[in-house]
């Protein structure tokens, strides 16, 4: 049970109590030199800047590829190492074999962003997407009659196919509820036309052949469209896959990306799951399918999903780490930026970007990135403590991959915009002898470290 404490500690938690490395590297102390840092333009070839140019709305046929980007050279490093740190209460092992790549104009953006409702033109985009030439009404999410004599007749169905007593009790009860809310339903409702008009947020419904609707809800949350009043209770299944293998998965994920072109939303596929129909609450309604998710990408790099929440840095001095209390800068916390399909049959079920970031304006075009060499450096640095390790189960990474990606750090003294910056992440799978839980650490986030001046970014 420790060993298993001590592999799910390392998936969910980076501690916060970090000891200064050798060299001053976390910087970024509430003393503007983070700021400082970013408006510190390097002086670059104007063609290496990474940028994003929207493509065109595709066509029924169009090929699914991912969505197109123009991007920065890249120049690939191998780096291969293998050492071991003292971590926590016990040895912490790592090996490293990745293939990093890094700008060849050792520069990446800077972006000033704040969440809020989508712009006219965006709402325009989605309505026409997602609605077409449908009657588009004001939300109403009451649900009427037909919905609970639909809902019987599956109970009934259910019913009738189910072996075990026990389960057919527990049918009879829904059949039960969903009686009483039938009775209580109204006949029908009256909804109010849409008036074409966008004031920022919106909740729009539109009508279906079948006389139900599909519905599209954005606000400065995110965006939210689903195919039905009541989606289907279902969850990704455990097996990701990070590319499409079968015709059946290629056809999902050619939708996806075509959704997201027409959107001009720049994204790359992070992973694909098969629905699991065995996980949801009993007689609750599911579907076989697949869910996708995305990175959004920003100046060509990606926006990880579980994208940094805080940033937490060193001890001042000896006394605050015999104290047990370090230096946390930052203290507001963001929603992952998570892009997410469910896609049964050829059929768009349900498709959320949840907060995503509005760029209020590009605050360098040209920010300096540290040298690889120096990331590297820090990571050595840092993995031991930042990593749990129980004692006498000692641990061992093999990290796999580091990438360049765009994380949010909070502004000091700014509750309501965030940067866009540049960050180095590293992806490891934990061998800790227990087979069971090393079967699902396979891509564990180990360490994240501010690309510009070296603090970790939790």
């Amino acid at each position: 049970m420790k060993r298993i404490l001590c592999v799910l500690f390392l998936s969910l938690l980076l501690v916060a109590c970090l000891p200064t490395p050798d060299e001053d590297f976390v910087v970024n102390k509430a003393d503007g030199t983070l700021d400082e840092i970013i408006h510190a333009t390097a002086a670059p070839d104007g063609s290496a800047l990474m940028t994003f140019e929207p493509t065109a709305a595709p066509t029924d046929d169009a090929a699914p590829t991912e969505p197109m980007q123009t991007a920065a050279p890249m120049r690939t490093v191998t780096w291969t190492d293998s050492f071991s740190v003292a971590a926590a209460m016990d040895r912490l092992t790592v090996t490293v074999d990745a293939s990093v790549q890094t700008p060849e104009s050792g520069i990446a953006p800077v972006y000033r962003c704040t969440f809020a409702p989508p712009d006219q033109t965006t709402a325009s985009a989605l309505t026409s997407l997602f609605f077409g030439d449908s009657r588009v009404f004001l939300a109403e999410r009451t649900k009427t009659k037909s919905f609970y004599k639909a809902e019987m007749e599956r109970i009934v169905f259910e019913k009738e196919r189910e072996t075990e007593e026990r389960n057919r009790e527990e049918w009879d009860r829904l059949l039960k509820q969903a009686s009483q809310a039938y009775g209580d339903a109204p006949e029908d409702i009256t909804p109010v036309p849409w008036d074409g008009g966008f004031g920022g947020a919106f909740d729009l419904m539109a009508e279906k052949p079948d006389g139900t609707y599909r519905y599209l809800l954005a606000n400065e949350r995110g965006i939210s469209y689903t195919d039905a009043i009541e989606t289907p209770n279902t969850v990704p299944g455990r097996n990701p896959k990070f590319a499409p293998e079968t015709q059946e998965e290629r056809d999902a994920y050619g939708l996806a990306v075509r959704v997201l072109e027409a959107l001009h939303i720049d994204a790359e596929l992070a992973a694909l799951y098969p629905t699991d129909a065995m996980i949801r609450a009993f007689g609750t309604r599911t579907v076989d399918g697949y869910y996708l998710y995305f990175y959004p990408r920003y100046g060509g790099l990606p926006a990880t999903l579980d994208a940094s929440a805080r940033s937490f840095h060193g001890f001042d001095n000896a006394e605050e780490a015999a104290g047990g209390s370090a230096v946390d800068v930052y203290s507001v916390s963001y929603e992952p930026e998570t892009i997410e399909f469910l896609i049964s049959n050829g059929t768009l079920v349900r498709f959320r970007y949840v907060r995503p970031a509005h760029i209020l304006r590009t605050e360098n075009e040209a920010a300096q990135l540290l040298p690889l060499s120096k990331v590297q450096k820090l990571f050595k640095d840092y993995i031991g403590k930042t990593t749990y390790v129980q004692k006498g189960e000692p641990l061992t990474l093999h990290m796999h991959t580091v990438r360049l990606t765009m994380q949010r750090c909070p502004i000091e003294n700014n509750a309501t915009e965030f940067y866009l910056l540049p960050a180095w992440e590293f992806l490891a799978s934990v061998d800790s002898g227990n087979a069971f839980t090393d079967a699902y650490l396979k891509n564990v986030c180990v360490l994240r470290i501010n690309a510009l001046d070296g603090s970790i970014l939790r």
